[in-house]
């Protein structure tokens, strides 16, 4: 299953209730991600949630705020996004989905994750384009002008298994950075829950934050 104690507020012996309450907790900030792994019969990666200021530059930049990664990544690697769809749950009401955002200029992947969103608060159009899983979420909510913000709960390193490496180009076991995070609409209600991997690559690496002097 993996290890979802907090690595701040881990105890040498967590006490039964305390590991229940936050495997609970852990479970309920990957959901849309542990429910593929369960569907399909396989056992979450290690996920070590951080604070944070305990997540590795650059990606801290790229993790660490409240904007929605389309649009983030998208500056980052200088082009637009595209959405690929590996696995998908729908009704009425939501839409559940496994997927890889790709860069338009290069096919290279740069996030692997799930997301859970909720229709019924997003505009008609919005809606249907969500069901229709051609374009990423973030990108469609700035087309339309859709009002939300982001609010992410959790900032974690997991060692990529075969699943995440293969989506991702990266080696298993190469240690990754991501975040699980919310989205809330003018109101407040969460209408969308995000697991957000980033890979690992030359051109992360060598990128240097801006504002660092160096």
């Amino acid at each position: 299953m993996g290890s979802f104690f907090p690595s701040t507020e881990m105890h040498a012996t967590p006490d039964r209730s305390e590991a229940s309450r936050v495997l609970a907790e852990a479970l309920a900030w990957l959901m849309p991600f542990h429910y593929f792994y369960e569907r399909d019969g396989l056992s979450l990666p290690d996920f070590r949630f951080l604070k944070g200021d305990e997540v590795a530059y650059p990606y801290r930049s790229l993790l660490v705020h409240t904007n929605d990664m389309t649009p983030t990544l998208a500056a980052f690697h200088h082009s637009r996004l595209s959405l690929e769809v590996h696995e998908h749950e729908s009704s009425d009401a939501f839409v559940m989905r496994l997927v890889t955002l790709h860069a338009v200029s290069t096919n290279a992947p740069v996030e692997y994750g799930a997301i859970a969103i909720q229709l019924g608060g997003l505009p008609p159009e919005v809606a249907a384009e969500v069901v229709a899983g051609r374009k990423p979420l973030g990108g469609l909510l700035s087309e339309y002008g859709v009002e939300h913000r982001g609010a992410p709960v959790a900032y974690f390193s997991v060692p990529a298994d075969e699943r995440i490496a293969r989506a991702l180009g990266q080696q298993p076991g190469e240690i990754l950075y991501g975040r699980c995070n919310q989205l809330l609409d003018g109101d407040g209600m969460v209408f969308a829950d995000i697991v957000e991997i980033l890979p690992r690559s030359n051109e992360s690496e060598e990128w240097v934050r801006p504002g660092s002097g160096s």
